[in-house]
């Protein structure tokens, strides 16, 4: 698992779009369901955002701004395990390129919420960001407690995080972008319907606890 950079973890058109390209190993039922939830993406609209995901995407959540940014970072998609794990949907291994996203069977297997695969490969995309050492995660304290003083596990796969490489310190890398997103289409997607809010909540809130640092979790839950 040692340098893997990972997650433990509607219909239209938009200008400029650029299609990913898909390695022949990709199956055509991974290739349809991620081509389907860049199409829901680019559904999305709302009249405002929060503070945070003003600095990281646009000033309101819509689609059109998200996949620009996706399309920004992110040119191919191939097949690796990236390091194993039930847990482990996709992953950037620098190495092999920045601009492919690999993608693990987990990722249709797992029966993984749209909204929340969609948070992934946006996760995902920002560790592609060269200039910002690819935002490498920090090691989760140990132990790892939530504000109730229960571990904090992963949503997905139960597994305790204390002492595994899947936190972050601050709010602007991997796991602070994607808690930003889905607390975002939460609170400011117009067009989301109720269930994939309630979805993006559930999802958001947990992706908050895997910052570490807490001052910078109260960012999160404070933005606004």
């Amino acid at each position: 698992m040692k340098g893997f950079i990972f997650s433990l973890v509607l219909m239209g058109a938009v200008s400029a779009q650029a299609t990913p390209t898909f390695d022949k190993d990709i199956s055509p039922a991974t290739k349809t369901q991620i081509l389907q939830d860049l199409d829901f993406v680019k559904t999305m609209t709302g009249d405002s955002s929060s503070a945070l995901y003003k600095q990281i995407f646009s000033q309101t959540v819509n689609g059109e701004d998200l996949i620009k940014f996706f399309d920004q970072r992110i040119k191919n998609f191939g097949t690796n395990d990236c390091g194993g794990g039930n847990a482990v949907a996709a992953c950037v291994i620098p190495w092999f390129g920045s601009s492919t996203m690999w993608i693990t069977p987990n990722y249709i297997k797992n029966n993984i919420p749209q909204v929340y695969r969609v948070s992934i490969i946006y996760h995902e995309s920002r560790h592609t960001e060269v200039n910002n050492n690819n935002w490498p995660h920090a090691t989760c304290p140990t132990p790892y407690l939530d504000d109730n003083g229960k571990d904090i596990v992963g949503i997905i796969s139960g597994v305790k995080m204390e002492g595994l490489p899947a936190c972050d310190r601050g709010v602007m890398g991997a796991y602070g972008m994607q808690a930003v997103l889905l607390k975002n289409i939460e609170k400011n997607c117009a067009s989301c319907s109720e269930k994939l809010k309630m979805d993006a909540k559930l999802f958001g809130d947990d992706g908050i606890y895997r910052i570490s640092n807490l001052t910078a979790r109260q960012q999160l839950k404070d933005d606004k």
